[in-house]
């Protein structure tokens, strides 16, 4: 396996390799006892998948709850959909939203 199959491994089966198929595991692991460069792609496509499971990215439980709950009490707004509008009386806004 050369560095370059080695990568294209690692972007298809992720970097964890229990998760490979197992012949190309076996070959995955041969391949970075010998190549230093096979083990820093490994690191790099670990620390990144570890990075998108961390939730700091995610936003707070319950959000848009709240967030439709706060529209809700607010007062109507003075700006909204006209339903009796139209296309045909030059007016930009939907008739109707669904």
């Amino acid at each position: 396996m050369t560095d370059e199959e080695f990568r294209d491994h690692l972007d298809r089966h992720g970097g964890d390799l229990a998760l490979w198929p197992p012949l190309l595991a076996r070959d995955g692991r041969r391949h970075l006892l010998r190549s230093v460069r096979a083990q820093a792609m490994l690191d790099e496509a670990a620390a990144i998948e570890l990075a998108l499971r961390q939730p700091e990215g995610r936003p707070p439980a319950g959000l848009a709850d709240r967030i439709f709950e706060a529209a809700f009490r607010s007062d109507p707004s003075v700006h909204g959909f006209d339903l009796e509008s139209g296309p045909d009386d030059g007016g930009a806004r939907p008739r109707r939203l669904m």
